[in-house]
């Protein structure tokens, strides 16, 4: 077992479940630690589980940045298209500058591209990160607490899985979250 998840807020593997929209008769046994689920789940290789799980244990902010980092690193050669790119730039602006703004730029960034890119998915998790996602003039329509996470998890497994080695690459991405769930954005630190 690694060091304590001092970033995660949560205390039961339970909670992480019910965000995840798991079954009630299939989420962990009452008491068990967020830490001790994760640890068998990579014990078991499970690691797309593993990057569940970890995506919703986190608070938004961080499962965001992560994903950002995820993204970024695995953004490939050739450069992607100009809307990609743009959805890539919105949201490194928005973890630079979190407003409404910004979030709503990611929102437009993302319905610009019309596949479920890596891209697309943290622009969109930017956008359903906190605020309304109504339009500006309308009543306030908040977002439910778990699809900032679903499309941050989204975007890591896209953006590992189009690298030249997939399972190093989100070998190589849980590391992070790991690191992240122990200190924090600090981890992202270069």
């Amino acid at each position: 077992m690694g060091e304590a998840w001092t970033a995660v807020r949560l205390t039961e593997a339970r909670q992480v479940a019910a965000l995840m929209g798991v079954d009630v008769d299939d989420r962990p046994s009452a008491g068990t630690a967020i830490r001790d689920h994760y640890d068998a789940l990579r014990a078991g290789n499970r690691r797309s589980a593993a990057l569940a799980y970890l995506g919703h244990a986190l608070p938004r902010l961080e499962a965001i940045a992560w994903a950002a980092r995820i993204v970024a690193d695995n953004a490939g050669d050739p450069p992607p298209p100009p809307r990609i790119r743009h959805a890539l730039d919105v949201a490194v602006r928005w973890l630079e500058q979190p407003g409404d703004a910004h979030r709503r730029a990611a929102g437009d960034a993302a319905e610009a591209i019309s596949r479920p890119v890596a891209e697309r998915l943290l622009a969109s998790a930017i956008f359903y990160s906190g605020g309304s996602i109504a339009p500006p003039a309308a009543s306030p329509v908040m977002p439910p607490d778990h699809v900032a996470a679903r499309y941050a998890v989204g975007a890591i497994s896209d953006a590992t899985h189009r690298s030249a080695d997939p399972v190093a690459a989100l070998e190589t991405a849980l590391v992070l979250g790991e690191r992240i769930a122990e200190r924090g954005l600090a981890a992202l630190d270069r």
